[in-house]
């Protein structure tokens, strides 16, 4: 299934030209995203980033620009929006580029050195003021959670939703794919009896803090991109998601030495981290039914065999 939009470089000069009202150059794909379409390009000497998303996914693009321009404060870098707007049924979202690379780039060695980088930028983005927002996990582009408690958005990963949307009807890859209803079933049943160890309170998290969302130069993180996935819920969340996505770093065993150097007790940590590997598993199984991606579908479901130990 292909999910995102087909932008022809003709329809992109006509665009941006009438946006900019001078010409544009040195126009350059972007390979990474899973739904959004991207390029760089440069007018006036000043380098933009312009991102493409279909009609239905449209509104991840202004909840980005909500985070980054209401949300996180100064010290967390993240890009300055020029505008989200929509052409003919296609939104799109222009930003300044951020200089650095995207994670993924790094040698394993490099990586390695922007660790401490990586958690100590989570931990602000965790410690973000959202006193002006409400509700838990997925929120939208006001800030408004879409549900009252942190365990009631990670239940409903097993539900269908409205025709029309993107996880509409998506049970029926259960039978026309290589979904395990059985293998879900089972591991959303441990991720259920887990919740009574899941804290009530709020914070800001990323949910897709990784790979080709992080930018870095110099050893330091320089910015953090792709708000689309964010929640509102437990910051844990996000350090289970590095440890579940890269596990030869050992985040689990980083982020404790990380909290116990500033006294910082954080209770339950295993019960919580087992929980989330569980819903990043059961939401990255329905994504890849969705998409149609056998080869991710093995590797997520290998690596919630080895953390669950079954």
């Amino acid at each position: 299934m292909g999910i995102k939009p087909l932008i022809s470089e003709s329809e992109l000069l006509a665009l941006l030209t009438e946006r900019f009202g001078t010409p544009v150059s040195q126009i350059k794909p972007i390979a990474s995203g899973q739904v959004a379409t991207g390029f760089f390009f440069t007018v006036n000497g000043e380098e933009y980033v312009i991102r493409f998303t279909q009609e239905n996914l449209a509104q991840t693009l202004y909840k980005d620009q909500y985070v980054c321009s209401h949300l996180l404060p100064p010290h967390i870098p993240s890009p300055t929006f020029v505008c989200v707007s929509t052409d003919n049924e296609t939104t799109y979202a222009i930003t300044h580029r951020v200089p650095g690379k995207i994670l993924d780039a790094f040698s394993d060695q490099e990586y390695e050195q922007l660790v401490p980088s990586i958690i100590e930028t989570l931990d602000h983005i965790h410690q973000t003021n959202i006193d002006n927002t409400s509700g838990f996990g997925a929120f939208d582009e006001n800030g408004q959670g879409l549900y009252a408690s942190w365990s009631e958005f990670l239940l409903n990963v097993a539900e269908e939703k409205e025709a029309g949307d993107f996880y509409g009807d998506w049970h029926r890859y259960f039978e026309e794919s290589f979904l395990e209803r059985d293998l879900f079933d089972k591991i959303y049943a441990e991720m259920k009896a887990l919740l009574p160890c899941c804290p009530t309170e709020r914070q800001l998290v990323h949910a897709d803090y990784a790979f080709s969302n992080v930018l870095a130069k110099d050893g330091k993180i320089t910015a953090v991109l792709d708000w689309a996935n964010a929640y509102f819920g437990d910051f844990l969340y996000d350090v289970a998601w590095l440890d579940f996505c890269k596990p030869e770093v050992d985040y689990n065993g980083r982020f404790q030495e990380f909290y116990q150097a500033q006294n910082r007790v954080v209770p339950n940590f295993e019960e919580r981290m087992r929980c989330y590997y569980c819903y990043i598993c059961l939401d990255g199984f329905r994504f890849c039914g969705v998409t149609n991606q056998k080869e991710s579908y093995q590797w997520v479901r290998t690596r919630i065999l080895e953390l669950l130990d079954w």
